[in-house]
């Protein structure tokens, strides 16, 4: 048999899942191509970044068990290390993560995201050695894919560069939607995401200027740890925006751990009996004194062993089911939270209600424009917006997914709005399979939880690799 091409499209930790999992035989060749594939593995969430005041600001979600019992073990390992990095940098993240460092519960601590992608540098090589040993071939190509096409059994990539490549099968990994668009949102006093602007809204930040973030999500605690590490905690000034005007609780780790165990009935024809069951179950966890990262994390173990179709038997009533647990089983950055929480009480972090209808511009700051529930608008004064929400109706993929649902090898649930893709997460294209967070139904069964989750990332993708007699 000819040797065989294999490419893996993207960057990230799902690329390297699909790298990490699939079996190769010796002779093949295999292309990572991806914007940053010469970091493979890192992406853009966990990206080296060049002496800044905020490197190794932004903290992982999650505890660095909850990510990846691997990582804790490596984290461990190389704490000293990590230790002498960590010296003279604000915020403190030693002094945070001091509580759990006297319990000697270092797998608890939430890592910065830079530490964890150069365990997964490590992690890469790694097993790109142990494939070279065995007669594999594995090529970095430094491109972005744009379209897929198949013609007598070969699959053809088109890159920006113009390159086209040619693959046998292909794993495509991309990352998430883009940020949803608000009116204004790219002008003199605000930029439309946090990431790549840090510099510009940095001159704010020192000059003394409010911050106004749009959302409530972890973007907008990234922004909080960025106004942390230019100015002391007593001359920060941030304010954010969500529509149900609440910070995510934070994922506290504890010893011993412990899961929270739900229980749950099958057979619902529906999902609000079913979501009835959920909620009851969540607040019997809390009135047990159960944390919400047990909660999470044993809900998350629980649907990756049962999928919805077990409790809810209609697949589009299975599908109106993790919009509601997404936001109950929401959680964040233990100390960036606290931080907020802190701060709060002094009034320099604040907390509004409402959805940002737009921004204006004026010659000192903008002034933004937020809509209640009954869509009356006030207006909130500010120095500088960064826009910090989540995706939306008017949000974009990457130009190789974009074209996947131009072509109709790839599908939106009419529900939920993710993505669709086929068993072992196969798209209709013979030899071609796709994840990403995006991804909501897999072989028609819907996600319970957003795969914005290294963990259920990985899971998903051992699955769709594992022999058919193993899947």
């Amino acid at each position: 048999m000819p040797h065989r091409t294999h490419a893996i499209v993207g960057d990230g930790i799902t690329a390297f899942a699909f790298l990490q999992a699939a079996r190769f035989a010796p002779g093949t060749r295999i292309l990572l191509i991806g914007p940053n594939a010469d970091a493979f593995g890192r992406g853009v969430a966990y990206a080296a970044t060049d002496e800044a005041p905020w490197r190794f600001s932004y903290l992982l979600n999650s505890p660095a068990d909850d990510i990846d019992s691997a990582f804790a073990v490596w984290l461990e390992r190389n704490f000293d290390d990590l230790r002498a990095r960590m010296q003279g940098r604000q915020p403190d993240w030693l002094a945070a993560a001091e509580p759990l460092l006297a319990a000697q519960d270092l797998y608890g601590v939430n890592a910065p995201r830079e530490v964890y992608g150069d365990y997964m540098e490590e992690c890469v090589a790694t097993r790109i050695a142990a494939l070279e040993a065995t007669g594999v071939e594995v090529e970095r190509r430094t491109d972005t894919a744009l379209t897929l096409h198949e013609t007598e059994g070969r699959l053809h990539l088109t890159l920006a560069s113009g390159d086209t490549v040619t693959a046998d099968s292909v794993d495509i990994a991309p990352g998430g939607p883009s940020t949803l668009r608000i009116e204004g949102d790219d002008g003199a006093f605000a930029v439309p995401t946090l990431f790549g602007n840090e510099a510009r809204i940095a001159e704010h930040i020192t000059a003394g200027a409010e911050i106004f973030c749009v959302g409530g999500n972890a973007s907008m605690l990234d922004t909080l740890r960025l106004c942390q590490s230019h100015l002391p905690d007593a001359d920060v000034r941030l304010v954010a925006c969500a529509p149900d005007g609440m910070v995510p609780p934070p994922l506290v780790p504890r010893l011993p751990r412990k899961l929270t165990e739900p229980v749950l009935s099958r057979g619902h024809a529906t999902a609000a009996p079913f979501l009835a069951e959920v909620e009851a179950a969540i607040a019997h966890a809390k009135a047990q004194g159960d944390e919400m990262r047990e909660i999470r994390a044993g809900f998350r173990a629980h649907f990756l062993e049962h999928g919805l179709s077990t409790y809810v038997t209609d697949p589009d009533e299975a599908r109106r089911v993790p919009a509601a647990l997404r936001f109950w089983l929401r959680g964040g950055t233990r100390d960036t939270i606290l931080d907020f929480a802190r701060l709060q009480e002094t009034g320099q972090t604040r907390m509004l209600t409402g959805a940002v209808a737009r921004i204006e511009h004026g010659s000192e700051g903008a002034r933004v424009v937020i809509r209640d529930a009954e869509g009356n608008e006030r207006v909130h004064e500010t120095g500088f917006v960064v826009n910090c929400a989540g995706a939306g109706p008017t949000s974009r993929y990457d130009p190789l997914t974009e074209h996947l649902l131009a072509e109709g090898h790839l599908t939106r649930c009419p529900i939920s709005r993710g993505l669709e893709v086929g068993p072992h997460c196969a798209l209709p294209l013979p030899g071609v399979r796709y994840l990403s967070p995006a991804v909501s139904v897999v072989g028609g069964e819907a996600m319970a939880m957003p795969l914005y989750d290294a963990h259920m990332l990985r899971t998903l993708v051992i699955r769709a690799c594992a022999p058919p007699q193993a899947a």
